[in-house]
């Protein structure tokens, strides 16, 4: 059923659980630099600083490198960003991964963006600021732009900023009150947006 065919011109992507299968063990990540698993990471890291800080920053990057090395594109995502382009839509990724991690991914699986935004570039998600730098760099109005995630931040972030956002369903976060549209595939997307679905041989 098509939602927003007229309205959207630019759609952005968080990376992890996404663009890539997750690989990021953050149980393990968190117990290396802390030794213990609550909270969020990059929160915990704002929190110190000097040498700490400094450790903390070295084994995230580490784990994000050694990710980015074996991570896999998830299903159905490279043929449908084919066809995003191929249709005039603006593309960008929104994550708060390293640009160091993510340019490894992009130089390895090719991916057609044309703009990516990471924790080195504004405030990570839930804050908006990715988001409307994204759609500033793409020359979108956040009333233009859908943003595809997979957990709440990105919710959070999407709604922050004003622009559309689809909740890629999943174990973890199965909903959101801040999404806009569930789906429990990436080949719903184009349906969305008035765009021919996604085929086998896509």
């Amino acid at each position: 059923m098509t939602v927003w065919s007229s309205t959207i011109r630019g759609v952005l992507f968080d990376m992890d659980g996404v663009v890539v299968a997750q690989c990021l063990d953050f149980v393990a990540i968190k117990q290396e630099i802390f030794g213990s698993t609550e909270g969020f990471i990059l929160e915990r890291i704002r929190g110190l600083s000097g040498k700490e800080r400094s450790r903390a920053e070295a084994i995230l990057e580490r784990h994000e490198t050694e990710a980015a090395n074996r991570c896999q594109p998830l299903d159905g995502v490279l043929p449908l960003l084919r066809r995003l382009d191929h249709h005039g839509l603006r593309l960008g990724l929104v994550t708060r991964n390293s640009r160091k991690s993510v340019n490894l991914i992009q130089a390895r699986l090719g991916l057609p963006f044309l703009t990516i935004v990471t924790r080195e570039d504004a405030p990570p998600k839930p804050a908006p600021d990715p988001i409307l730098l994204a759609c500033h760099r793409l020359g979108l109005r956040t009333d233009e732009a859908l943003f595809v995630g997979d957990f709440e931040f990105d919710m959070l972030a999407g709604r922050r900023a004003g622009v559309r956002t689809v909740l890629l369903s999943n174990p973890v976060q199965p909903t959101s009150p801040n999404a806009d549209h569930l789906i429990a595939s990436l080949a719903e997307i184009p349906p969305l947006l008035g765009l021919p679905g996604l085929d086998k041989k896509a």
